[in-house]
């Protein structure tokens, strides 16, 4: 593969939707069992469950589309490592990273990319946490595809291989 070429990771809206509608159903069952200890079970159990289709079809309906366009993504390039969470973005030259890593299984991986001490900041909108002195970006990874196993192949062709601990 041509390293000018990269590769980009992109959200998987089926993904997306899915974990959204899961969300919506673990909570309502929460509500309604929370609701049942308090007040009683509820008389009308179709009602209730129709109340909770309507529920979960809204809230997904308008989380998805309400949120697509903060999703994150990354693409790995030859020269660069851009990185997109929430609306902002970071073009990071490969000389300024220290270390980058995937962190966490499944949809709540994510990538934590660590920048040297001596690097000056790139003018990004994408705004860094600071950790031990040095600038640390974090993006949700783990609803992107291709799958976080080859973020972290991608990764590792492009960075220098970490010492190990003593």
């Amino acid at each position: 593969m041509d390293l000018q070429k990269g590769t980009a990771f992109r959200p998987s809206s089926p993904l997306i939707f899915g974990f959204y509608l899961l969300i919506a159903v673990v909570a309502w069952v929460f509500v309604q069992a929370v609701l049942a200890v308090v007040w009683g079970p509820p008389y009308d159990l179709p009602g209730a469950a129709l109340s909770g289709v309507i529920f979960v079809a809204v809230y997904t309906a308008v989380s998805f589309a309400l949120h697509r366009r903060n999703w994150s993504s990354v693409d790995v390039a030859g020269e660069t490592l851009r990185l997109a969470a929430k609306g902002r973005t970071a073009v990071l030259p490969w000389q300024v990273i220290h270390s980058a890593m995937v962190r966490y299984p499944g949809p709540f991986a994510t990538l934590r990319v660590t920048l040297r001490p001596e690097a000056i900041l790139p003018p990004t909108t994408l705004r860094p946490r600071m950790r031990a002195g040095r600038a640390v970006y974090q993006v949700n990874v783990g609803l992107l595809r291709p799958t976080p196993r080859v973020l972290r192949a991608e990764l590792a062709r492009h960075l220098p291989p970490t010492p190990a601990r003593a």
